[in-house]
């Protein structure tokens, strides 16, 4: 789930898609007209008809106390910029996007209508209004990212008026920069048949005894319930929730994978895995428990949901509140979101006095997950439970939650049969500085009028447009909003209702699937599409083209969970290659199933987690563990099942063998080349059939030959 952009270059390779360049109105550094006066203006100074000339002009970015090109004034409360702008309406893409460097607080104004509201308070305000909160460090120098719908410009010519005010009467800086420019929009082409995403829906089904993923793709088992750690004691948890790949160095062969239990008491799991070329197989080397204990942090509870932070970190997500303080730090002991280090496997200190502590000003509720953008200021997540909610969290300083502002959303007329009324809402700030504020969220959230959706499960950031999606499981639907800072626009549904049937090709043709209830995990790809996790209906992970709407839907359905399970967590490699996610609870009477090793799994009533991908890019391409052979050439290995000793015979044999065993969780076991030329190698694994009584034995040799066993143990 760590969500990087890709050059819209980089993304037309990925894809094969049509990409609309994205294109500057005006960037960074231009000219601007200003007014530093000190005075208040008349009401119309905002209009595009309004006589700017006997204003200042400079080059961005302008204001007094730090690196400016424009120096303006000093001691100022409200200062006013214009930009005079044409534009070809052709040219537009459906949103624009306005980029603004502020210090300290904004009110846009397109044409004379406001259309961007950041740091300022709700309601009227005038010359002598102060910003909501000061912009200091880092902070002052990032572009913040605003939508503006094509619908609000004019064909030709156009005014951006902003009014920059101050934090208060003692501030020593204040400064603006801006940017516009249009945002890339994708026209999907036919599937390329190499991305995670191209496969032929799966027949609609009611649950059986097996995971039902398209023909196109293979599974393997990377761990389950009960697994011993590989270091610190103890198994693997249960009720596997989030399953967060967290690449090392943006490697998509090597991370981190952090896997939520959402158990009573709370756990994480934090193994190491790595993807094997030449057997196609991922491999886990390293797995512990996320370490809770510390004399000022209490142990978590049901982790359920969470995110991956653009700086490389995991958030987990209390699902429950309690009003208890068992260490009397002032805090109530659960409710709250969690950040780890995944190479330490340990919470990330986030205590004033450096002690280990939750992230306290996000908030207590009934926590699901959290997404972060890529500029890392903004974080938006939702409640399941108490106020079912859809919160959004300004860092004070980019890639540090542990302090910020916290904003409930409020739909300006609500819902109605499950669907926005009108298609605006309102970010209402929610006080989170004080223990007292942040131990009771919810109360102060549902005060201040915030919209109650009935089960936020997940919430989620696209890659290509930067709306804000989330589910509400209870509305069994998937919306949508674009943020403009205080406000919110483009509101609507996205995908879903509970009897909302959706048609698809599948190998016995078009078939039709009601989407049912259980919207839950969110999950985007690089080129858009939504992947929908559902815990409830059929459980089933359904795949949202990014051009779909309700009326010209695009939804296809990609896979179907054993019997008495859901989907959880799913992540993607950076490459988009892998997708790894949990089998949460699935029953006892399921049936074993063979996985991309070859080899027969059972995790019958195993919470368990996996990895998926085409067919090519993950293990064997033949059946019961052949990846490849050579028909005048194959090789044999007897007896099978054996008891440890066996021979490797080659009717013509072969040059310089390497023989590579891996055990049932794919580490590497025994690895020997044997030089020259063999017809027959006498081999001995006695000691690793003991520890694992299934193996893979990977033989290659020169001339490309390659052949994977499956060797079971007597």
């Amino acid at each position: 789930m760590k969500r990087k952009l890709l050059t819209v270059a980089a993304l037309a390779m990925v894809t094969g898609s049509l990409l609309n360049a994205q294109t500057f109105i005006f960037n960074k550094n231009s000219s601007w007209k200003y007014n530093d006066n000190n005075t208040a203006l008349a009401a119309q100074w905002k209009d595009a008809t309004y006589d700017v000339t006997t204003w200042s002009q400079g080059n961005g970015p302008l204001g007094y106390g730090d690196p400016v090109t424009t120096t303006t004034a000093t001691g100022l409360v409200t200062a006013y910029f214009a930009k005079d702008f044409t534009v070809n309406l052709n040219d537009l893409s459906t949103t624009m996007e306005l980029g603004v460097m502020r210090d300290d607080g904004i009110v846009v104004y397109l044409n004379g209508e406001e259309v961007v509201r950041d740091n300022m308070p709700a309601g009227s305000i005038d010359f002598n209004t102060w910003s909501s909160t000061t912009i200091d460090g880092a902070a002052e120098s990032v572009y913040n990212v605003f939508s503006i719908p094509k619908s609000k410009f004019v064909n030709g010519n156009n005014r951006i008026s902003i009014e920059l005010h101050n934090r208060g009467a003692s501030s020593s800086d204040l400064r603006i920069d801006a940017y516009l420019k249009t945002t890339s929009t994708v026209t999907p082409v036919p599937c390329n048949a190499n991305h995670i995403s191209c496969f032929t829906s799966i027949v609609p089904t009611a649950q059986t005894g097996k995971l039902i993923i398209p023909t196109e793709h293979k599974y393997q088992l990377i761990l389950k319930e009960g697994d011993n750690y590989t270091e610190g004691g103890g198994l693997v948890g249960g009720q596997n929730d989030f399953t967060a790949y967290v690449a090392k160095n943006s490697s998509s062969t090597d991370g981190y994978l952090s896997v939520n239990h959402e158990t009573n008491p709370g756990g994480v799991t934090m193994a190491e895995v790595n993807y094997n070329a030449t057997t196609k197989l991922w491999q886990l080397t390293r797995s512990r428990a996320v370490s809770f204990s510390a004399p000022s942090l209490v142990q978590t509870i049901r982790n359920c949901s969470g995110g991956i932070t653009p700086w490389g970190t995991v958030v987990t997500a209390e699902e429950s509140v309690t009003s208890n303080d068992v260490n009397a730090d002032g805090m109530k002991d659960y409710g709250w979101l969690v950040e780890i280090n995944p190479a330490t496997a340990e919470v990330i200190s986030q205590n004033a006095d450096g002690s280990k502590g939750k992230l306290w000003q996000m908030g207590i509720m009934n926590h699901e997950n959290v997404v972060i953008n890529n500029a890392g200021t903004t974080a938006y997540y939702g409640e399941d439970g108490g106020t079912h909610m859809v919160y959004k969290y300004v860092m004070d300083t980019p890639n540090n939650l542990s302090s910020g502002n916290l904003y409930v959303l409020k739909l300006d007329q609500g819902l109605s049969n499950g669907d926005p009324v009108a298609t605006t809402a309102t970010w209402i700030q929610v006080p989170n500085k004080t223990k007292a504020d942040q131990n009771n969220t919810t109360a102060l959230a549902q005060s201040l009028g915030g919209t109650s959706f009935n089960g936020i499960e997940d919430v989620d950031i696209s890659p290509l447009d930067g709306k804000i999606y989330f589910t509400a499981k209870g509305l069994n639907k998937v919306y949508r909003l674009q943020d403009n800072g205080t406000t919110a626009s483009n509101v609507e549904t996205f995908v879903g209702g509970l009897t909302t049937n959706y048609s698809f090709e599948t190998s016995q043709g078009t078939k039709t699937e009601a989407w049912g209830d259980g919207n839950d995990n969110l999950t985007f790809d690089e080129l858009g599409n939504l992947w929908v996790l559902q815990d409830g209906g059929k459980n089933y992970i359904w795949v949202i083209a990014p051009d779909h709407t309700q009326a010209n839907p695009k939804v296809r359905l990609f896979a179907s969970m054993p019997a008495g399970s859901e989907p959880t967590g799913l992540t993607f490699t950076p490459d988009h290659k892998f997708g790894f996610f949990s089998i949460q609870h699935p029953d006892s009477t399921i049936s074993t199933d063979i996985d991309a090793t070859g080899n027969t799994i059972d995790y019958r009533g195993k919470s368990a987690t996996i990895v998926v991908a085409l067919k090519n890019n993950l293990g064997t391409t033949g059946t019961l563990g052949t990846i490849e052979t050579h028909a005048e050439n194959t090789v044999t290995v007897a007896p099978n099942p054996t008891s440890g000793l066996v021979k490797i015979n080659s009717p013509k044999g072969l040059k310089n063998i390497m023989v590579t065993a891996y055990s049932i969780d794919g580490k590497i076991v025994f690895n020997q080349k044997y030089s020259g030329t063999n017809k027959s190698l006498d081999l001995d694994f006695t000691k690793q059939l003991e520890a694992s009584r299934v193996l893979v034995l990977n033989i290659e040799a020169e001339g490309g030959f390659q052949q994977t066993v499956k060797l079971l143990k007597k």
